[in-house]
């Protein structure tokens, strides 16, 4: 497929994903409301932190090396079997978790034991989770886009629909029951719609395990799993502060505002990812850079205060027509995380330039040193100034984030 093509499809796919998360997140808010979203939000943060550990780092080696063992076929399956069986173990010791902790998950999560089966079936489904993203990872490796698009979209709808459907009969049970199922579902679609690729035999899958590619695949896991530890630990931990100091309500107002916030990003750093990096990955020098850095922050920084600050201006708006006249009280959340949005921005700049030259101990340092700060601003703020307290740590967090990683763009990269 051409650039150009490439380019419109993936435009296609995110469109249709953020499209369908308002739509559910409109429906939660409808017939769930502010409580009910922040449920939503702990078991989302929760299932990234499973997948992740249960193989769904995995799949950035998958794609790379899928993709450089274009032309050696044993190779590519060595690597496809080693992934799987790994995968395999760590589901199996997930699994078993989940269902012997699942009362103690639900009470820590959910502040009740009555969401216990959630996890229960969560423990089943994720097997099936892990199995598409890999078969996903593969496709991409494979360099079949189309087919790879398509899928993700696939995933945004019907994900759309189960979540729809059972939150509309029956309440947060259902919207939480959509959230672990959904995925698991999109797995046999996507052996249907893969079962005449001639990779995909279960012969393939059945190589030895060889020590190096296990190293390699494990290779990737540092950032990854330090990154969705670190952000998803967080995110449970400070909604977890709200709800017990302040109500559940509370920590789904912050919800809300923390939606609407990802959002501006997730418009920006496409950008970043696909322009920015690979950029960055070429340049040798620290002049080359520097002009680089300077032109990207006269782009985009701007585009960034415009998005955040059209959303403080019309907020009003966007929570009636996002979300409900329930939510009003986010009202008073919006100033602050979308200067912290900003500055989160001109962080990320700074932090692809960290990445871009593999700098893995910075990174997951950075990383690391943001997520704990959020934590300990959250409760100093919240203590002194109450719920807003939370959107004052994000713009101070992030701002100590952008002061630590300039310093060491300064004095590390060369």
């Amino acid at each position: 497929m051409t650039l150009i093509k490439t380019s419109m499809l993936s435009a296609v796919a995110t469109l249709i994903k953020v499209l369908s998360g308002f739509i559910i997140t409109k429906v939660i808010a409808v017939y769930i409301g502010p409580s009910g979203l922040a449920l939503i939000g702990q078991l989302q943060n929760f299932i990234m932190l499973v997948k992740t550990v249960a193989g769904d780092f995995l799949k950035t080696a998958i794609t790379k090396y899928t993709a450089e063992y274009e032309n050696d076929e044993n190779k590519k399956y060595d690597l496809w079997s080693s992934s799987f069986k790994l995968a395999f173990i760590l589901n199996f010791v997930v699994l078993m978790g989940l269902i012997y902790f699942s009362n103690d998950l639900s009470y820590y999560l959910f502040h009740t034991l009555e969401y216990a089966f959630v996890f229960k079936i969560l423990a089943i489904s994720l097997p099936f989770f892990v199995s598409n993203t890999i078969l996903l990872a593969i496709l991409n490796g494979q360099k079949q886009i189309k087919q790879y698009i398509f899928l993700n979209i696939v995933l945004s709808i019907v994900s759309l629909f189960i979540v729809i459907i059972l939150s509309v009969l029956y309440e947060v049970k259902g919207a939480l029951v959509a959230y672990v199922v959904s995925q698991a579902i999109v797995f046999f679609i996507t052996l249907i719609y893969l079962r005449k690729e001639t990779w995909l035999k279960l012969k393939l899958f059945l190589f030895s395990v060889r020590k190096e590619n296990i190293k390699k695949l494990l290779g990737f896991a540092i950032i990854t799993l330090s990154a969705v530890l670190a952000s998803n630990t967080s995110m449970i931990y400070i909604r977890n502060y709200i709800s017990d100091t302040y109500s559940m309500s509370d920590a789904g107002y912050w919800q809300g505002v923390w939606l609407l916030s990802q959002v501006a990003l997730s418009l920006i750093t496409t950008s970043l990812a696909t322009y920015f990096l690979p950029t960055l990955s070429v340049l040798t020098n620290k002049k080359a850079l520097n002009k680089e850095l300077t032109n990207a922050i006269y782009l985009i920084i701007p585009i960034a205060i415009v998005i955040s600050f059209g959303m403080y201006f019309l907020r009003e708006y966007i929570i009636i027509v996002l979300y409900s006249d329930k939510f009003m009280p986010m009202n008073q959340l919006f100033l602050w995380q979308m200067v912290g949005n900003v500055i989160k921005v001109l962080s990320w700049l700074f932090g692809y330039i960290l990445v871009a030259k593999a700098m893995v101990k910075y990174t997951v340092a950075t990383e690391i040193l943001f997520a704990v700060t959020f934590i300990v601003s959250s409760i100093y703020f919240m203590r002194l100034c109450g719920l807003v307290g939370v959107t004052y740590a994000y713009a101070v967090s992030s701002l100590l984030h952008l002061i630590v990683v300039s310093f060491i763009y300064k004095f590390k990269v060369d």
